[in-house]
Formats: C-alpha cells, sequence, structure tokens
C-alpha cells in the first residue's frame, strides 16, 4: 500500500488514525508542517477536535490526492484535564527522563469491577499493568522496585468498552502525563470483535489502527518500549472453567455471549465446541494483524502469545463474570511479568 492509499484508508477509519499520521515522518513536508493540530481534551475521557483540524486534514487529503502534496468510549484516566506537549519536536517527549509506564487499551486493564465497593466501575487502583494496590503487585509496583525512578509516573487511560481506534487518543492523554514512557502496554483486541461474519474483513482496519497508535507513539517518544498483548486467555478453557457457575447462566460479554456464531455455551448451559472454534478462530485472526504491523516499528514488541495461555478459575472472576477480581488481577500480573522484564532487559 502506498502512502497515498495509507492516509485515505486512515482518514476512512477514523480521525484519530489520520492524527497519527499526521504526525509521522513520513506525511509530506507541506501537510506535516500544518502540525501541531490543537487539541482539546475534556475531563480525560473525551478528546475534541476542533474544526480547524479537520480542514487541514481536508486540505492536505484533497492535496495528496491530486499528488502535488509532496509527490469512543472514552478513556479512564489518572489524568484528567491533562493537555500534552505540542507533539510538533521529536525531541520533545525524549528531552525528559526516560521512565514510568502508559496503560492503554480495554477496559481488561481498568481492574473493572474489581473492588467491591464500586461494583460496575473502573478501580485503576488494582490495574494489573498500572495499579499500586500492593495485593496485585502489579507491573508498574515490580518495575518500580528494581528501578525507584519509577515511582509515581505511570498513566492508565484505557477505557471500558474502548475501541483500536480509541487508542491514539488515549495515547495523546498518556504522554501529555508520562511523556517519555519506558514502557508501554496496549491490550485492545475485544471491543473490535464483530461476530457476526464480517471479522475477516475487519482486520485489515485494524491493523492499520494498532498501526497509527504505535507510530505515534514511536514518533513521540521514540525510546519507549511497545508491548502488545495477544488477549488474554482462550474461549474454551475460560467457558470450561465458568461452566456450572452463574457466569454460564448469565454471559454478559460478547466473547462469552455475543451472537450465534460465537456464544460458547448452548441454551442447555452445555458447551457448543462450534462456536467456540469460531470465536477462537476470530480471536487468532487479529492478533496476527497486530504482530504484522508491530514488527514495522524497531521499539514494539508482542508477547509471542504468553498472554493466550492464561487461565482464570472461576475464583478469579468478578461479580460480572467478565473481569478478573483482585486475586485474578494479582495472577496475570505474574503471569505476564516474565514477558516485561525479558523485553526490558530488567532483573
Amino acid at each position: 500500500m502506498n502512502h497515498n492509499h495509507r492516509v485515505l484508508a486512515a482518514l476512512a477509519t477514523g480521525a484519530s488514525a489520520a492524527l497519527a499520521l499526521a504526525a509521522s515522518s513520513s506525511w509530506p513536508g507541506p501537510c506535516r508542517r500544518a502540525w501541531p493540530i490543537r487539541l482539546s481534551i475534556t475531563g480525560g475521557r473525551e478528546m475534541q477536535v476542533r474544526l480547524r483540524v479537520y480542514a487541514v486534514l481536508a486540505v492536505c487529503l484533497a492535496v495528496l490526492t491530486a499528488a502535488s502534496c509532496g509527490s469512543s468510549s472514552g478513556p479512564a484516566s489518572t489524568a484528567a484535564n491533562t493537555a500534552p506537549a505540542s507533539p510538533s519536536s521529536g525531541s520533545t517527549s525524549a528531552s525528559h527522563p526516560l521512565r514510568g509506564i502508559i496503560a492503554l487499551g480495554n477496559s481488561r486493564l481498568t481492574g473493572e469491577n474489581s473492588d467491591p465497593q464500586r461494583p460496575g466501575e473502573a478501580a485503576l487502583q488494582n490495574s494489573w499493568a498500572t495499579g499500586t494496590n500492593p495485593a496485585v503487585d502489579s507491573i508498574y509496583q515490580r518495575l518500580a522496585a528494581v528501578d525507584p525512578t519509577m515511582r509515581g509516573h505511570a498513566v492508565n487511560a484505557a477505557g471500558v468498552g474502548a475501541p483500536t481506534g480509541s487508542l491514539v487518543g488515549q495515547a495523546i492523554t498518556a504522554l501529555g502525563v508520562v511523556p517519555n514512557p519506558r514502557l508501554v502496554i496496549i491490550d485492545i483486541i475485544g471491543t473490535d470483535i464483530r461476530c457476526d461474519g464480517s471479522d475477516s474483513s475487519n482486520y485489515p482496519v485494524f491493523g492499520l489502527q494498532v498501526k497509527a497508535a504505535i507510530d505515534f507513539i514511536a514518533r513521540l517518544a521514540p525510546h519507549a518500549t511497545i508491548l502488545l498483548m495477544s488477549r488474554p486467555g482462550r474461549p474454551l478453557p475460560d467457558s470450561k472453567a465458568i461452566i456450572g457457575t452463574p457466569g454460564a447462566a448469565a454471559p454478559i460479554s460478547q466473547a462469552q455471549s455475543g451472537s450465534d456464531i460465537c456464544s460458547p455455551f448452548d441454551p442447555d448451559l452445555r458447551l457448543d465446541m462450534k462456536h467456540i472454534t469460531t470465536l477462537t478462530g476470530i480471536i487468532e485472526g487479529y492478533e496476527p494483524e497486530q504482530a504484522k504491523v508491530c514488527a514495522t516499528v524497531p521499539e514494539c514488541h508482542t508477547d509471542n502469545g504468553r498472554a493466550t495461555h492464561f487461565q482464570v478459575p472461576a475464583s478469579h472472576y468478578s461479580s460480572d463474570w467478565e473481569h478478573l477480581n483482585v486475586t485474578g488481577l494479582a495472577a496475570l500480573a505474574a503471569f505476564m511479568w516474565p514477558t516485561v522484564a525479558k523485553i526490558l532487559n530488567s532483573h
């Protein structure tokens, strides 16, 4: 795919992807000089792009087309109302110490429903990636134990139900707080799963949006290590763990109930192996797209499928039978720590 086609596709899949391309060094010079584009971040939960942004992108798109320009859900952020430094200079983030961790993605990163006092809400203190609850012993806490300069430099911009197209907006929020992170964890496969027979056509769009995010991060924080997560667990062991529990009787997530082609249980609450195989295949269609785009960014790493082997017993689920409780989040942090330590050369 040539550059012009890549820009057209990015614009077609959302403004966030287009913004990332606009910030990249591959955007033709006259258009790149239109950057920085003013952004307004409201309450840490949504990114509002001023009308001028769309005007600039429309002009650049028109010029690119003429070959004459160089031939939602909002994040649950710990950094509300914080605007990032201007990305007009590649040295902006690099001038800050390389330290800290940011988490981008969906509710698997937010500790959703893990605090009994706040049912159905994010509990960032329990996040397996960035949490501060000693009972979880998160990746952030483990990194801080190795390198005390990491303390106090963590932000979680992930959001409940966040689609892949929200990653650039999340990155803008997070990099405004931790501008030069040592580690970026992205866990996003979930909301984009359709289970309606059209997922195969959505794979390239998903890949493009992930690439937009990692290109954006690499542009602003070129020394940050990016970890792209496989989707933790697999439908068969997950379904076996909850069969015979209230979780099987009242599934609420797409991965548990979905449409007819993805529901792991039949009407009698027995395993439906055909549907489980279908859902597994769909998930495993998104993961190679991540690996493909990750390979284009030197500082990007996948987990090499590590998270797919994570198994969750019934006792590790929270009351919604979709998210993990504190015990489960602690188990996931411990399970993923060797991968993080390896890519960061931590000991």
